[in-house]
């Protein structure tokens, strides 16, 4: 006598199921940091380019004047439209400060914004007197509370 065969049922139990879930939870796991710290690298470039925009726009201000820019909106820059995610500021060199002679230009993270979590580059700088432009970052890329200069992560070479 032939007994009927009980045909399996299809689709998948609920043991392979939560493999496939641990496994791609496990895989976010890893690929989430990967994924923003390349964002907060995207968004410092952004960061560079807006200083380079002020770079450009105080020279050509010191060619039609006899020293450099003491604000943004002498340069006629909208820093938002190049980075929403950093705030530019300037600052005289010297002692007394003056921008006779230089500036220096600082960009830091909106306070609150998706870039303020960034503790490698706190602060990116850079520092004109004379010809040469100096590049400076400051941050805190081991989280230890001291800040330190972390120009080498945070500049291109």
């Amino acid at each position: 006598m032939h007994m009927p065969s009980r045909s399996r049922s299809q689709g998948f139990s609920l043991i392979e199921l939560m493999v496939a879930v641990v496994i791609a939870g496990i895989l976010a796991a890893i690929a989430y940091p990967a994924y923003t710290a390349q964002l907060q690298r995207g968004r410092r470039a952004d960061a560079i380019a807006a200083l380079t925009a002020v770079m450009q726009a105080q020279e050509r201000y010191r060619s039609n004047v006899s020293n450099y820019a003491s604000s943004l909106s002498d340069l006629n820059l909208d820093i938002a439209k190049i980075t929403p995610h950093y705030q530019v500021s300037l600052s005289g060199v010297g002692d007394p400060p003056t921008f006779a002679i230089g500036y220096v230009a600082t960009a830091k993270p909106v306070v609150g914004g998706k870039q303020a979590r960034d503790s490698t580059c706190k602060t990116l700088t850079v520092t004109l007197t004379g010809a040469t432009p100096q590049y400076a970052a400051t941050g805190d890329p081991e989280n230890s509370g001291a800040d330190r200069d972390t120009k080498a992560l945070c500049w291109p070479t």
